[in-house]
């Protein structure tokens, strides 16, 4: 982890409310798929604290990319920020996506991987689809947005880039199949287990998006024996763990007391779906 202060290379817009940040460092960043930054416009007075924002793209040691919404006066802060302009950065935080890479006597059945991603939550898991396409494992995408000028936004045509087989949602049905990303989720694991040679659990989930849908997402890995990875988003007002603003609930077999939370940014932000108290953090998220 480094704090530093980053030059602006292009701040582009994307789609209304959708940008597209790249930052050049000074020194070297070693950023891996599913990590975060703590960004803010140096050249702002408020708000004080730094925003969270997954790594997108690296290009290089010294160049990060982050694709954001603009959602509250931080991320809008960082919109005005021109080429040239400076960004202080806390990078790069948090764990990684895992991502086993399959040895040559491995099944096929053993190398399938399923990326659920939903609106903005597309962020967190770019770098990760590459990096299972560069492993040449078999991967499935899952991309739901509200709209498609929102699927746009949230870096579509990335995806459709990387030549894996892509399932596009919609809310308003205005592209792809109208309705929740989990829909067609449950439909291909329905498929997958109905094969006499394949199982759930020969695949592993990894989703980021909307608490409701991570949410899903972990009732219908459950029903279907597969292993599912999420990562988290929650408040933050460091990034190394010493506010506890980010914390979550998570199982444990003995009393609730402080063993019965983590924080996202330094145990996160990817945790098994399995270990959360997803009907306790319904309530703050």
């Amino acid at each position: 982890m480094i704090e530093t202060v980053a030059t602006v290379e292009s701040n582009l817009e994307i789609t209304p409310g959708y940008r597209l940040l790249t930052l050049n460092f000074d020194e070297e960043v070693e950023a891996r798929a599913g990590q975060f930054a703590m960004l803010r416009a140096r050249a702002s007075f408020e708000p004080l604290l730094r925003r969270a924002l997954a790594v997108y793209r690296v290009a290089g040691k010294r160049q990060l990319s982050f694709l954001y919404q603009i959602l509250g006066r931080g991320t809008e802060q960082l919109s005005f920020v021109e080429r040239g302009g400076e960004v202080e950065a806390l990078v790069p935080l948090g764990n990684s996506w895992p991502v086993e890479m399959p040895e040559r006597s491995s099944v096929e059945a053993s190398r399938r991987a399923i990326v659920v991603a939903g609106g903005i939550g597309s962020a967190s898991v770019l770098m990760l689809c590459e990096e299972l396409a560069r492993a040449r494992i078999d991967t499935q995408i899952f991309f739901g947005a509200a709209s498609g000028r929102v699927a746009s936004g949230c870096g579509l045509e990335d995806f459709r880039a990387l030549g894996l087989p892509l399932t596009i949602t919609t809310d308003d049905g205005s592209l792809g199949e109208r309705g929740f990303v989990t829909a067609p989720l449950e439909r291909h694991l329905r498929d997958e287990v109905s094969k006499k040679s394949l199982r759930g659990a020969d695949s592993t989930i990894y989703a980021c998006g909307p608490w409701p849908m991570m949410a899903r997402v972990n009732e219908i890995a459950a029903r279907f024996d597969a292993r599912c990875l999420v990562s988290l988003e929650a408040p933050m007002g460091c990034g190394f763990g010493v506010c506890v603003g980010c914390v979550v609930a998570v199982k444990t077999d003995g009393p609730l007391g402080y063993a019965s939370y983590r924080r996202v940014c330094t145990d996160g932000t990817i945790f098994s779906a399995d270990t959360i108290r997803w009907e306790v953090n319904a309530m703050s998220h």
